[in-house]
């Protein structure tokens, strides 16, 4: 007859084959689509990674190698010393006067000022006077005060006129920001040199919308000005300070720019732009690499050579020698924590703003940059790209070690090499991108490629229990081929095993053993249990008729027949090959719980579960199928047969594990049964015989 062991499915092989065969492939095709998508997701917004640029940008700024700062500047500090020593700030203006008087006595070079006073000085004597009167309603005689020192502000004006100095101003960007109504301010002159005839436009310097500017007889007093903007990267650091502005039509410089300009004696500058995009800024031989906007990176000092800080109390009080300041460029400032002069730049949170000009004028007269190439974002998407595809192909066709090591050489090595290229050439790249690429691009494909390996894993394991369950089916075959009668018996002794076995699991005595995966094997393992049989002869396998004593004997020698092939084979597989439990369910089906059964004997628990559960299986189907030597039986009666063979022939717990799921047992005769006469049988009523003499043939033929 024909059984379902002629249909092995052999896909399930080609399948598996045509998988591994696909698994480089398709890591292959999702590393070059995970790529991509890096690639456009820097194209539409380069700056998603930029705080950790910033970051990275901030480390390789503070340990720049022979990153000093210049002796030729120098900053008076109205400190907190001068503050206690001088009153608090701000000081009336002929006292600041007087600090600028002293200062230019010195004869430095330029004097250059981070403060701007955009409203007249309140604390003038004639102001103060005149309040006074008003406030308390009288009358206060001024004849006899010295014009001279009347109005603050005078004296504050003949201080700054015809001196080196430079005066500061704040732009204002918003229309609802206060501003000054007439400004003295100091264009600079412009001309261009472009790579493409276009006309200048505002697009590329930031356009101002008001003012906030020093008195009009300060600044009619000196020749120069610049502004003291800032402009703080999105995370709140100042790293780059915008050298231009524009304001109603005329470019203005920074004050750090206006100081070099006047230094150097210059009044005009060249901007060098590509098209619309600002890529220089030039004057006698400098070239200043900046943004589109006009904005320079600032190449901040170590914080170990700061420039030299003088007190403003020390230069009213006439201690400090003409020498430290001859020549040289001085900048007035504060650094007073209360005065809100203190930025946060890569080298601390508390940084004067009088510094920042400072080094500013010192990266300009050093010619000291720090830039961003044009070119900076191709390189990177080649990075990207490159990087990306390469890693894809290692991963899709390597090793996951030598991956793994060829990733942290390219990490390491690109952030090695940004590091060498801007400590030696001021050329700063965001590598972050590129190296989250690879980084990203790394862990999802290496969880993708154990993904697809474990994938392949679960096949091979579903190919090797397929492949058991065909060796066992094909070898049980074996004993149905020389029997057609008991072809269902394969199938309904597997099933009988496996309800006895899930039933009796439930039993805190049996569950340490009945666990799934053992009832899984007891399931695949039952239908070897008669493969001995295959060494029988017919003519005793199939005779109709009772059996000799000695046909008897020969019969029972298919246990140890079928242990010996099946053990065979557990030798070349190991002890943990899944044949393990059908030797034993082959020797051991046959033995008695009183130990009268073969072919060894064993008596009660000696036997083990496996043998136990199958005698009992195997003796239910045997009564109720159809054989050359007897009709089926009805279940009642194989049930009355088992519960008399309790204590003796069958293990009691498994005869009452049986008396509990018997309707599921005539179930599963009645669906797989090979005859209908055997269905028929099932339910017919039969009386209860004497079957001793029968009961001891069957086993044997079982």
């Amino acid at each position: 007859m024909k059984t379902d062991s002629s249909k092995i499915p052999t896909q399930y092989s080609a399948n598996f084959t045509a998988s591994a065969g696909s698994e480089s492939r398709r890591i292959l095709i999702w590393g070059v689509v995970w790529t991509l998508f890096f690639a456009a997701l820097f194209f539409f917004k380069p700056t998603l990674m930029q705080r950790l640029d910033f970051m990275n940008y901030d480390l390789l700024l503070r340990n720049f190698p022979n990153n000093h700062s210049s002796k030729e500047l120098v900053i008076i500090d109205v400190d907190e010393k001068s503050l206690n020593r001088y009153g608090q700030w701000p000081w009336p203006r002929y006292r600041f006067a007087e600090l600028l008087d002293k200062i230019e006595a010195m004869n430095p070079a330029v004097i250059g000022l981070d403060m701007f006073f955009a409203e007249p000085d309140r604390t003038s004597a004639k102001r103060l006077l005149k309040d006074l009167g008003e406030t308390y309603k009288i009358k206060i005689s001024m004849d006899n005060l010295p014009d001279a020192f009347s109005d603050n502000d005078q004296i504050l004006a003949k201080a700054l006129a015809g001196g080196p100095f430079v005066l500061g101003n704040r732009f204002q960007f918003k229309s609802s920001e206060k501003s000054s109504e007439q400004c003295v301010l100091h264009p600079v002159k412009i001309s261009f040199i472009q790579n493409i005839s276009q006309q200048w436009g505002n697009a590329c310097l930031p356009e101002s919308t008001g003012v906030l500017c020093n008195l009009k007889m300060f600044s009619e007093n000196v020749g120069s000005s610049g502004f003291i903007n800032f402009s703080p990267d999105p995370d709140g650091m100042v790293r780059r300070l915008p050298l231009l502005i524009q304001y109603k039509g005329n470019v203005y410089p920074s004050l750090a720019l206006a100081t070099v300009l006047k230094f150097k004696n210059l009044d005009n500058l060249i901007l060098k732009k590509d098209g619309n995009i600002l890529q220089s800024i030039n004057y006698k031989g400098t070239a200043i690499p900046v943004d589109g906007r006009g904005q320079m990176l600032i190449k901040f000092r170590n914080s170990e050579n700061k420039y030299e800080y003088i007190s403003a109390a020390d230069i009213l009080d006439r201690n400090v020698s003409s020498e430290k300041l001859r020549g040289k460029i001085v900048f007035v400032g504060t650094s007073a924590i209360g005065l809100k002069e203190l930025l946060n730049t890569p080298f601390g949170q508390i940084f004067p703003g009088v510094e920042v000009h400072a080094t500013v004028v010192d990266n300009l007269l050093n010619s000291d940059f720090i830039s961003i190439p044009s070119w900076s974002n191709g390189l990177i998407m080649m990075l990207i790209l490159g990087s990306g595809i390469i890693l894809s192909l290692f991963i899709a066709f390597r090793s996951a070690a030598f991956v793994f090591i060829v990733m942290l050489i390219f990490v390491v090595g690109l952030w090695l090499t940004t590091q060498q290229v801007f400590f030696r050439t001021g050329l700063f790249a965001g590598t972050v991108f590129p190296i989250a690429t690879v980084i990203c691009n790394y862990m999802f494909l290496t969880l993708l490629k154990y993904r697809l390996e474990e994938r392949k894993i679960l096949l091979g394991m579903s190919e090797l229990l397929l492949t058991q369950d065909v060796t066992i089916e094909s070898m049980a075959n074996l004993a149905e081929y020389r029997d057609k009668e008991t072809g269902g018996h394969i199938k309904r002794t597997r099933m009988y095993v496996k309800l006895l076995a899930e039933h009796l699991k439930q039993h805190d005595k049996y569950k340490q053993f009945l666990s799934d995966e053992n009832i899984d094997m007891l399931y695949k393992s039952a239908p070897l249990h008669d493969i001995g049989k295959v060494a029988i002869p017919d003519n005793i396998l199939l005779k109709p008729t009772k059996l000799t004593n000695d046909e008897v004997e020969i019969m029972k020698t298919h246990t140890t027949i079928g242990h010996d092939v099946i053990e065979s084979s557990v030798r070349k597989l190991g002890k943990n090959s899944f044949l393990t439990i059908a030797a034993e369910i082959a020797l051991s089906h046959q033995e008695k719980w009183d130990g009268s059964g073969f072919p060894r004997g064993l008596k009660g628990e000696a036997i083990p579960i496996s043998g136990r559960l199958m005698a009992l299986a195997d003796v239910y189907d045997a009564l109720t199928s159809k054989r050359v030597y007897k009709p089926p039986f009805s279940h009642t009666l194989a049930v009355e047969i088992i519960k008399k063979g309790k204590g003796t022939h069958f293990d009691p717990d498994i005869v009452d594990a049986f008396l509990e799921i018997q309707d599921q047992f005539r179930n599963i005769a009645r669906e797989h049964a090979d005859f209908e006469e055997e269905r028929e049988a099932l339910d017919r009523d039969t009386l209860i015989e004497d079957l001793s003499q029968d009961l001891q043939k069957f086993p044997a033929r079982e």
